[in-house]
């Protein structure tokens, strides 16, 4: 089924193959690596359960409508992130181009976290699990294995340091130095000059690479590939997590991690920083704007119930992202409770959490080695899906914007993936956990906050809530409630609050305890204005062209185009069948406007009077002339290929009166 205001050569994009597909990938898309992996490491980095509820609020008066207005505004405008801004509202295009440079830097990096997946899935095949053991080859006198040898006698141990003082020795699990010290090899002492990032870890390369090849595989059929994907990807990883959640909350000592995770402390909630990674996390979380959403609603049917999905979508996100919480916190409670520590010096925080806690509870069930496959691999399927759609919304970007390209679809998407390879290859080197933290820190987190405050004053201050309400009422047949409007309307500025006021509480981002020199902070806010930037930059463009054309005080790329607002009206049009009953052949029609497909063959049906109302939804069709009622337009088909299947048709029985029905 095609939708109004689809050129023909856009049919090409696709459609989703079912309402089901559209909804596993936005929960695909949503519930990632972004819950299982980010969001326990910064509840734990920022007071647990003082991070849940700003997390909470944000959700309900940010994520949740943010996320239906994006998934609405792509399915109303039936093409990506980039393209859809041209037609909208031109002058915020640079919204777009930030939505696609984001989505791209991020790609970038989240396949380098599936590496590390990948990493530990290989290595489950191991006939010991590696990081159940002290191996010689990778760990020093501070390793120890959680429950044989917790006390390892480091009481009076030091390193002496560059200005002779000395630094006590602190323990570490087999867990945590396997992380650090083989799978990362990382530099301790942090980044030194610029450009030493230290030797490139071949194996990480590899497995980097195999990504890459995985997500070319997936994506180079388009949508339609992608989409059937999903039935496995977005499912599987619930048993994996809710047999991890069982477990867990099992383990003695739990209840410490538990109570860390749900009780707040008060004084934290006063931290304008904890607000903002909140808000932060749930634009990563969710994905919104990004560009991904939008991209995903544009391959959907014209009149689907979008609000319904984005409701689901954004309640499992949540529900995910407190199950994986509950599963690392546990952990930690539990190890907390073997080394008599609170629960927040158990471990250092940070990216690798993630990778030192679940490879730890995992230690701990039955056949680990069966567990340690099934979770890894879980772990790298969750991350795909997300990429599915970050590098879609990219690739979507450019084939929406150059479609002659699309015959070449297999060759540009493969180019396209091997410069994104080449480009994570700084994020595998010994430094590279360095440069993966400056990318999420500045790069995503930051950047967002600022891309979603120009979106939502683009299209609820500029076009305008009401137009926009109008446009939801054409294609899913009613207004939104006042919920959303308000929140749409206010987002703006609760997110400007929150920035603002974290600015003036900043303090340079470090890891851990390692601070990064003055160059990568540097090099870290280039990441985050090469996306910002270009918001002001093509307002200043659009504009020019705008004067250009129309003059002095002209400004059309302030407002809609005409082929925008065609969408709207042309989604009410219906064109009157009336029938030359001389020939008695006619399109069967069987449908309304509640429940609308494309029309069912056989073309050839013999005419009924009375027969019910099929309204199809199609391409803009020809303005209706002006003595008929807006609207509404009488045309006679005599055969079944007269029928044109850019219009909706409205049956009219053979006692049909023109006066009695206008």
């Amino acid at each position: 089924m095609n939708t109004p205001g689809l050129k023909a050569e856009d049919t090409e994009r696709g459609h989703w193959g079912s309402r089901v597909e559209f909804l596993l990938s936005c929960v695909g898309y949503s519930v990632g690596l972004g819950n299982v992996w980010r969001f326990p490491f910064l509840a734990y980095e920022n007071g647990g359960g003082a991070f849940l509820i700003p997390y909470f609020i944000l959700l309900v008066l940010v994520g949740k409508p943010m996320y239906f207005m994006e998934a609405a505004l792509g399915q109303f405008g039936q093409v990506g992130p980039l393209q859809i801004w041209t037609e909208m509202l031109p002058a915020a295009v640079g919204v777009g181009v930030a939505m696609v440079i984001i989505s791209l830097m991020v790609a970038i990096y989240y396949n380098v976290i599936m590496a590390y997946c990948l990493f530990y899935l290989f290595n489950s095949f191991r006939s010991v699990l590696p990081w159940t053991e002290c191996d010689p080859l990778w760990s020093d006198e501070r390793c120890y294995v959680r429950g044989v040898n917790t006390s390892v006698g480091l009481e009076d141990q030091c390193i002496v340091d560059d200005i002779g003082g000395c630094t006590e020795l602190q323990p570490q699990t087999s867990e945590e130095q396997f992380w650090e010290r083989r799978v990362l090899d990382i530099k301790e002492d942090g980044l030194g000059e610029f450009g030493d990032l230290g030797e490139f870890k071949m194996e990480l390369a590899f497995y980097l690479l195999v990504s890459w090849i995985v997500v070319l595989l997936c994506v180079s059929k388009g949508i339609k590939s992608s989409g059937k994907v999903v039935y496995f990807t977005a499912t599987f990883p619930y048993v994996v997590l809710l047999v991890l959640l069982v477990m867990g909350v099992t383990l003695p000592g739990a209840e410490q991690g538990l109570y860390y995770l749900f009780v707040p402390k008060w004084e934290k909630l006063a931290s304008f920083t904890v607000w903002r990674r909140a808000a932060g996390q749930v634009f990563f979380s969710l994905g919104i704007s990004w560009g991904g959403i939008i991209m995903f609603g544009s391959y959907n049917q014209f009149t689907a119930k979008v609000h319904i999905d984005a409701h689901i979508v954004s309640l499992i996100d949540f529900l995910t992202s407190l199950i994986a919480s509950v599963v690392i916190f546990s952990t930690l409670g539990h190890s907390a409770h073997l080394l008599g520590v609170p629960v927040e010096t158990v471990a250092k925080g940070g990216q690798g959490l993630a990778f030192v806690a679940y490879p730890e509870a995992l230690s701990h069930l039955p056949v680990p080695h069966v567990w340690s496959i099934i979770f890894f691999l879980m772990l790298f399927l969750l991350g795909l899906d997300s990429e599915f759609a970050l590098f879609e919304t990219v690739t979507c970007a450019v084939f929406d914007t150059f479609p002659c390209l699309r015959k070449y679809k297999f060759s540009v998407t493969s180019l396209m993936c091997l410069v994104c390879f080449l480009l994570g290859l700084p994020c595998v080197t010994q430094c590279g956990q360095y440069v993966l933290d400056l990318m999420d820190t500045y790069g995503a987190s930051l950047s967002v906050m600022i891309i979603a405050v120009a979106e939502m004053v683009a299209i609820m201050w500029v076009y305008g809530v009401k137009n926009f309400c109008e446009d939801m009422k054409s294609m899913l047949g009613f207004t939104p409630g006042w919920y959303f409007k308000a929140c749409w309307v206010l987002s703006p500025v609760f997110l400007v609050v929150i920035f603002i006021a974290a600015c003036a509480d900043w303090h340079q981002p470090s890891y851990g305890s390692v601070s990064y020199p003055p160059w990568a902070h540097t090099i870290g806010w280039v990441l985050t204005l090469v996306s910002v930037v270009q918001i002001p930059i093509w307002m200043l463009i659009m504009l020019l062209v705008s004067i250009m054309e129309g003059g002095f005080g002209s400004w059309s790329t302030f407002g809609p185009t005409y082929s925008w607002l065609e969408r709207r009206s042309t989604a009410d049009l219906t064109f009157i069948y009336k029938p030359n009953l001389s020939t008695q052949t006619m399109v069967e029609c069987t449908m309304n406007y509640d429940n609308v497909g494309t029309l069912p063959p056989p073309y050839g049906q013999i005419g009924r009077p009375g027969m019910d109302c099929s309204t199809v939804k199609r391409s803009a069709p020809v303005p209706p002339p002006q003595e008929q009622p807006k609207g509404q337009q009488e045309v006679c088909l005599s055969a079944p290929e007269m029928y044109q299947e850019d219009r909706s048709y409205q049956y009219l029985g053979e006692d049909y009166d023109p006066q009695e029905y206008f």
